[in-house]
């Protein structure tokens, strides 16, 4: 992706103002470097506006923008809701916040499968150390808290008929109250960008609904932080306003496998390198 000169100019640009080498984290880090939330979360939100900047330049404008996590974020540049160096400068902090306020090896994450989230909210009901994090589809939710919480919460789950009950490699229970340390560190960073209303619909993770105008975009972003996702609500948004077709911008294709079941009639792709994206529009 940084073979081309204008993502190039736009990686150095960002990677300047928001102090990170993006270069060193696309290119050279290995897994164990990428695997820290600091890390992590900058690369992934420049290789969404890498993407995004290269379909563009193909002639491929997104109707409505939706990003799971930390991809919210570049979905919020994509409407030009925020400049990109300044959106990486806010998720740099973001995950500085979010690595400090979970030390390492006291939380995790886990995929509950193969039971609805009405059930996974009475099995966890009561628990003070895991909570749902992310309802990513009516059969996947994902649940996070402390260590002991998730081994606790693993057994209530299994009781209550889940197929599966999976861990998962990160390091820290996002989108639950054990980030809001982080969540209000990461709004003072917030609250020092310029955010403009969205050009486009931009689904809010905290709700399921678009973002508003551009003032409501700090304190909506911070209570993401320690809120679940509700990507299964953004999508079905998306499809009420009548998107049919979905691309996933970015280096995986987890939420394109999502799709079968949210929207199993729309078209879904995932676009995470220059090549898939010439194959896509030739395709369009």
């Amino acid at each position: 992706m940084l073979a081309d000169p204008e993502v190039e100019e736009l990686c150095d640009k960002c990677s300047n103002i928001a102090g990170v080498d993006l270069r060193h984290l696309l290119i050279n880090a290995d897994d164990e470097e990428l695997r820290l939330t600091q890390n992590a979360q900058p690369a992934l939100c420049f290789a969404g506006l890498g993407l995004t900047l290269l379909l563009r330049r193909r002639g491929i404008e997104p109707a409505a923008t939706a990003g799971h996590s930390v991809g919210e974020y570049a979905a919020l540049a994509a409407s030009g809701a925020v400049e990109a160096a300044q959106v990486i400068k806010a998720v740099v902090e973001r995950g500085k916040a979010m690595a400090d306020a979970a030390p390492a090896g006291t939380t995790s994450m886990a995929a509950v499968l193969g039971l609805d989230s009405q059930a996974v909210e009475v099995a966890l009901a009561g628990m003070n150390d895991a909570w749902p994090a992310n309802y990513n589809t009516p059969t996947q939710t994902v649940i996070a808290g402390t260590i002991a919480g998730l081994e606790a919460a693993t057994k209530r789950l299994q009781a209550a008929g889940a197929k599966r009950v999976v861990p998962l490699n990160v390091s820290a229970a996002f989108h639950t109250p054990l980030m809001a340390p982080a969540a209000e560190r990461l709004r003072a960073a917030l609250d020092k960008i310029d955010w403009r209303t969205p050009r486009l619909p931009v689904m809010a993770n905290l709700t399921g609904r678009p973002h508003q105008g551009g003032d409501r975009i700090p304190q909506v972003m911070e209570m993401q932080l320690r809120s679940p996702v509700r990507w299964a609500a953004c999508v079905q948004m998306l499809v009420e306003l009548g998107c049919d077709t979905f691309l996933e911008v970015g280096p995986k294709r987890a939420l394109t496998g999502m799709m079968r079941e949210l929207a199993p009639t729309a078209t879904a792709g995932a676009v995470g390198t220059p090549t898939a994206v010439q194959e896509v529009a030739v395709q369009a």
